[in-house]
């Protein structure tokens, strides 16, 4: 319409007269560009020769093919009308498949870039999932072991029909057939199978086969093959980050057994080291008095009755420190964490300690707000009266021992700090580590094993502990646990 009524104007004008079936093979050129496929382009085609027939040609507004020369001259423009719009609508394709392949291409380049930091295997299956749903514009989903029991399924659906047919019984088995074989299964593929609609890649290797990527396309059949090779580029890069994965895995839990071990001939080597010199003082004490008792003044005998008191209780918080290692050191142990109120763990880990040492002073600073930290209450205490403990008996000082709380962030820093001696320059890099450096075997007595086993405590919880020497004097011990608005976060 458009077309007839432009040429019919040019006509009048006496501009184009001569060429007026130029008009309708522009007309048809449009049509081809900015309609899908080859069906409206060769229709505009047939309606040109008709038009230039029943419009421009005698006798006028007639259809009339049957005059001398005009059955050679209307097939040729039809021909040249038809080959117009092929070529168009061929032209229009290779453009849409350039501009599909530049943003795949561009698509795998960023999901390339964003593996290389992915640090679990479900930030690997969800990156694998945006990118092939944002390159593809399908349905997607991603399945972590047997599609029929996966470990792991996330998914991006079109529509609620797409994901009834992926999530349908015959669609499950298509992606187990594609698991159990390591090759690609469905649609598009060499493998395709009856009734099925979607398309399944394994994540395969020679060895060992990951999962299954599931496609549902909606495109036209071009895009669909084109989008398959993609998908198998995708899933290759997915392969390569579980490997990756997987062998960083590995090696954290090679690392941490080493750690483990370390731990345990630290610890076995410290419990030596304190166990003999309590024991052996207990031993003597004990022996003094039931050799001796007749001719020992009273003091005397009181004073080595208060030195196995002493020595005793110092074993008995010694086992309360090795009953707190099998809660956390056993094979798959866990700590089981609850929200509990910083100042009354510290108010009941103060009490205990005073107990224990009347003659202490204890000053307190907690802030005024409410502080909720998800922690083994009991472990956080055995922690405190360890720091608490080691500052009163080694510090070599009777001025007041500090322990403050105070919240930077979403992280909460206990404090316990003495006013004595410090501790030895050469001593602060492995002070956590239960090795003795020291010349002085009652020195380090405490030293070796308690803090050693803060350092564990604190690590369970996810936090961090460090040591070091004030500038006015005496030692400091900090430990850090995270908050529940940490976690939250990431």
């Amino acid at each position: 319409m458009i077309a007839t009524t432009f040429a019919l104007c040019l006509k009048e004008a006496d501009v184009l007269s001569d060429n007026i079936y130029g008009v309708y093979m522009l007309a048809v050129a449009v049509t081809s560009s900015i309609t899908s496929g080859y069906i409206w382009g060769i229709i505009g085609s047939f309606c040109g020769v008709v038009g230039v027939n029943f419009f421009f040609t005698f006798p006028y507004f007639a259809l009339n093919f049957t005059l001398a020369g005009y059955p050679v001259t209307f097939a040729i423009l039809l021909f040249m009308s038809i080959m117009s719009s092929a070529l168009t609508a061929k032209v229009k394709k290779a453009a849409i498949l350039s501009s599909i392949r530049e943003k795949r291409s561009e698509s795998l380049n960023t999901m390339s870039k964003e593996l290389l930091s992915a640090n679990t295997f479900d930030e690997i299956m969800q990156i694998t999932l945006d990118n092939v749903y944002a390159a593809n514009q399908c349905s997607v989903a991603v399945y972590i072991g047997s599609p029929l029991e996966p470990e792991l399924v996330v998914s991006k659906y079109l529509s609620a029909d797409d994901e009834r047919i992926m999530e349908s019984v015959l669609e499950k088995q298509v992606a187990q057939k594609a698991f159990l074989n390591g090759e690609n299964t469905g649609v598009g593929t060499n493998d395709t199978v009856q009734n099925c609609l979607g398309t399944y890649v394994p994540f395969a290797k020679k060895d060992k086969t990951y999962g299954v990527l599931g496609l549902l396309f909606k495109e036209a059949s071009y895009v669909e093959t084109d989008a398959l090779k993609f998908a198998n580029l995708m899933a290759t890069q997915t392969i390569i980050a579980m490997d990756r994965q997987e062998i960083f895995e590995e090696s954290q839990k090679i690392l941490l057994e080493k750690e483990k071990e370390k731990m345990r001939s630290n610890l076995l080597r410290a419990i030596s080291h304190d166990l003999r010199t309590p024991l052996t003082c207990i031993l003597g004490s004990s022996a003094t008095l039931l050799e001796n008792k007749s001719l020992l003044q009273e003091d005397i005998s009181d004073q080595l009755l208060k030195d196995i008191h002493h020595d005793a209780e110092w074993l008995i918080q010694m086992v309360e420190n090795l009953l707190s290692v099998t809660r956390i050191s056993g094979e798959g142990a866990q700590v089981k964490k609850q929200e509990e109120v910083v100042e009354e763990i510290v108010a009941e880990a103060v009490t205990k300690i005073q107990k224990r040492f009347s003659k202490a002073e204890i000053r307190v600073r907690v802030p005024d707000e409410l502080l909720l930290v998800p922690m083994d209450a009991m472990l956080i205490e055995q922690v405190l009266i360890n720091l608490m403990e080691n500052a009163i008996r080694h510090s070599r000082s009777d001025k007041a021992v500090y322990l403050t709380v105070k919240r930077l962030w979403n992280n909460v820093y206990f404090s316990v700090l003495d006013q004595g001696i410090g501790i030895e320059p050469e001593r602060l890099p492995h002070i956590f580590d239960g090795t003795t450096t020291s010349k002085s075997s009652d020195s380090s007595r405490g030293l070796g094993i308690g803090l050693p086993i803060c350092k564990s405590i604190i690590t369970a919880h996810g936090g961090e502990i460090y040591a070091k020497n004030n500038e006015s004097g005496g030692a400091n011990f900090t430990f850090v646990l995270p908050m529940k608005g940490e976690d939250e976060n990431g």
